[in-house]
């Protein structure tokens, strides 16, 4: 279900995200409510149990919750699962531990319908998880409508599908996790073209959810490592907490990483790697935006595009959050809209591998 801008459409309005923050450890569940305030959200309550946080639901207008994972004798997991249930539209950011149980615990709540992983800081992190932060609640705290409506306006030229098939380049943030795994899951064996993927996601998960999106999808997922050569029939994600970007020795494509500032709030980003996709591409590679708050990958998508790459982006109905793929309408640089569950297919028609479809510009 479409939750941008992450309240139901009778409140959308003046009024800010309320937010309950539920943690059983008192001076973090301060910390992070006066985080919250600082950036714009109401925070409704901070709760310390789950029966305490219920209440809260239960009782008003609440768009979104933050979940420890690990409370005194109780699992967030157990809330979680119960608040998407009962609550669909409440968004879910599921705070973890800097641990690798942490990270799998926190990887496997995004499949649960957690909309964003957050990793709990300490003295050296504080400032980075208030970005962190910034980011994800970056379309409520603006109040953005809807950025553009669900069929794409007929603005400049429609681009073809490529004669050759290099690379398929994938941007997705918030609720990304499910919709990669059913992207990769539909496209069939035959399909070889290399994918690099930028996920919005804290460093310490990229490496699990490299290894579940392998195990479910039959695809093989690795996590990119800085002047590898790109390969056939693999996946590369984006992490270490760097920008992935792409550059070309000769016929090859090589994988760097880069240490450069966040941008949209993130690192790695979306920007970066389309850019440097678009620079060294030229009608041989496909872009596409999914679910996601924010804007990153607008800016990227038209680099693409300006060098002849089509980009196709997820609907609005099928996202968690339109911000990402709506950025990219609003720009004029989407050349289709696929729901989800159609975007394998739409990727193997915008290759060239079969007539296109999809609702196109």
């Amino acid at each position: 279900m479409a939750l941008a801008p992450l309240m139901p459409a009778s409140t959308r309005g003046p009024r800010p995200l309320r937010i309950v923050v539920l943690d059983d450890d008192s001076v973090f569940r301060a910390v992070l409510a006066r985080m919250l305030g600082r950036i714009g959200l109401e925070v409704a309550a901070t709760c310390s149990t789950i029966d305490s946080a219920k209440r809260q639901l239960e009782g008003g207008t609440i768009d979104a919750v933050t979940v420890d994972v690990v409370l005194r004798g109780e699992s967030g997991l157990d809330f979680l699962k119960w608040c998407h249930q009962a609550y669909p539209r409440v968004v879910t950011v599921l705070v973890t531990a800097g641990s690798e149980k942490g990270a799998r615990t926190g990887v496997d709540a995004v499949f649960l319908g957690a909309a964003a992983l957050l990793t709990k800081p300490d003295s050296r992190s504080i400032t980075g998880f208030e970005a962190e932060l910034r980011r994800i609640f970056s379309d409520g705290v603006r109040h953005l409508p809807a950025v553009a409506p669900k069929t794409v306006s007929g603005v400049g030229k429609r681009l073809n599908p490529a004669n050759r098939h290099e690379l398929l380049a994938v941007g997705a943030s918030t609720g990304g996790p499910p919709v990669l795994l059913k992207l990769l899951k539909g496209l069939p064996p035959t399909f070889d073209v290399p994918i690099v993927i930028t996920q919005h996601m804290p460093a310490l998960h990229i490496p699990y959810l490299a290894e579940l999106l392998t195990q479910q999808s039959g695809r093989r997922v690795t996590v990119a490592a800085d002047g590898i050569v790109v390969q056939h029939r693999v996946a590369y994600l984006a992490g270490n907490g760097k920008h992935m970007l792409v550059e070309r020795r000769g016929e090859q494509l090589l994988l760097r990483q880069s240490d450069t500032p966040p941008e949209h709030f993130c690192k790695p980003a979306v920007d970066p790697m389309f850019r440097s996709v678009a620079k060294v591409c030229a009608g041989s590679c496909l872009g596409v935006v999914m679910t996601g708050m924010g804007t990153d990958g607008a800016l990227g998508a038209q680099a693409l595009r300006d060098r002849a790459n089509p980009v196709l982006v997820q609907d609005e109905a099928s996202s968690v959050v339109w911000g990402m793929p709506g950025a990219v309408v609003a720009a004029g640089a989407a050349d289709a809209v696929y729901a989800a569950e159609k975007m394998p297919a739409g990727i193997l028609e915008w290759m060239g591998f079969a007539p296109r479809g999809g609702t196109t510009r």
